[in-house]
């Protein structure tokens, strides 16, 4: 993935200049690393990369301390007598048998979980074979760093489409107008976003278009846009209505090609009449104006997009402001259409796009977090190709926290949810 020279590398093991790409996050940086009496001497951008083109973000350029750092574990540690020791592969394997099979043989491989860490996603061998051995354990529930990044995109996703990955992404190298909620790709160099030099393409719409970015806080990407909307953190959902209540009441509704591949629409209709933009003005910190001007502007633009990203995910109605998301660029024509929001199609055959077997039709359980609902699924835009998850036959009521601006008023009458995707008709200010 590089433009320049190679010719002057180092050799596997030898001191001088290596070409490496990051491991850390999708982003998938170029790494220039400079090798000195067998140790790491420094870390920067390759600016020959054709993807990353020199970006590097902190975690990036701090891998060579890490490396070094002498806390670092190099081999499996056992605890014994208080104290960790060193031990071998085998000895590992042996101490592991002996703590799990008494607990599985007492309470079932359903008392057992596992964590996995973000790099293993990108390595082959690693994901290959860390879900081969899951899926043959039967370990029921499993955790990752997905827990506080993108778990609501992917439940919304699931629900809306079909997949847990079936991610639709803003076409950013053709839009004119970008609505950035809850992320900073100055830093990330984009997440679930996938383009080369993002910076430099947002910087484009800038020039021809609009960026705003809708973030509590002025990020870099902030200080680079046309416009910086700060909003009450953990809002975004509200944003969201306020702008979906503003396109149904002001006859702004731009579905064109996706009409009928549409469930659900009147429903929506129904559910947002409540949320107005003088509703969650006070909420948001936002203008009641300035809401129903952005949805405007979403129509009025041809080519337009809204992307939500980790700080739509990180907070207690993420699943809800992740699902908005997709509703307002279904709403504003802007779904499956040059300049807004598509879905990707991948240059080789993919594991995450393909069925799994006997969920083909959805899965009404969501592990622990299911809050239940045996009443019709009915609060959602979603296309028709795709089949409604099961019913579940468990009923609960939504909690509500001291810390929201809103509160759950009475027991949840829809679909199986998640403690961060409750039906928007069961809030109050």
């Amino acid at each position: 993935m590089t433009t320049g020279q190679t010719n002057l590398l180092a050799g596997i093991g030898e001191d001088g200049r290596h070409l490496y790409t990051c491991p850390l996050c999708e982003a998938m940086c170029g790494l220039e690393i400079e090798v000195s009496d067998g140790r790491v001497v420094g870390i920067r951008g390759n600016r020959d990369d054709t993807w990353s083109r020199g970006h590097i973000c902190p975690k990036g350029a701090s891998l060579g301390v890490v490396h070094e750092d002498p806390d670092r574990i190099r081999r499996p540690m056992i605890k014994v007598d208080g104290h960790w020791q060193e031990v071998s592969w085998d000895a590992a394997f042996r101490r592991c048998t002996e703590l799990l099979a008494p607990v599985i043989e007492k309470y079932g491989i359903g008392a057992v979980t596992c964590y996995t860490g973000n790099p293993l996603a990108h390595s082959f061998s690693l994901g290959r074979y860390t879900g081969v051995l899951l899926g043959m354990s039967g370990i029921p529930l499993s955790y990752s760093p997905g827990t506080v990044d993108q778990w609501p995109k992917n439940l919304s996703s699931h629900l809306m489409y079909g997949g847990w990955w079936s991610f639709p992404v803003p076409d950013i190298e053709r839009t004119d107008l970008l609505v950035v909620m809850g992320a900073n790709p100055a830093a990330s160099q984009g997440s679930l976003l996938a383009a080369p030099d993002v910076m430099g393409i947002i910087d484009g719409i800038r020039k021809r278009g609009k960026v705003i970015v809708i973030d509590p806080v002025r990020t870099l990407t902030a200080s680079r846009a046309s416009e910086w909307l700060p909003i009450t953190p953990g809002t975004d959902a509200a944003l969201l209505l306020g702008v979906t209540h503003t396109l149904f009441d002001e006859d702004l509704v731009a579905l064109g090609a996706m009409a009928p591949h549409l469930d659900g629409l009147d429903r929506l209709r129904e559910v947002t009449a409540d949320w107005s933009p003088e509703r969650v003005a006070g909420v948001t910190g936002i203008d009641a104006e300035r809401i129903r001007g952005l949805a405007r502007q979403l129509v009025s633009t041809e080519r337009a997009v809204v992307y939500g990203r980790i700080g739509t995910c990180n907070q207690e109605f993420g699943s809800l402001a992740s699902w908005l998301v997709d509703v307002v660029n279904i709403l504003t024509g802007h779904f499956d259409n040059v300049g807004g929001s598509m879905f990707p199609r991948a240059t080789a055959w993919s594991v995450t796009v393909q069925p799994i077997p006997g969920l083909e039709d959805g899965a009404a359980e969501f592990g622990r977090s299911v809050l239940g609902c045996a009443a019709p699924r009915r609060c959602s835009v979603r296309c028709r190709c795709h089949a409604w998850p099961r019913r579940s036959r468990r009923r609960g009521r939504a909690r509500s926290r001291r810390s929201s601006p809103w509160r759950a008023t009475r027991s949840c009458r829809l679909r199986p949810v998640t403690r961060s995707t409750r039906c928007c008709r069961n809030w109050t200010r």
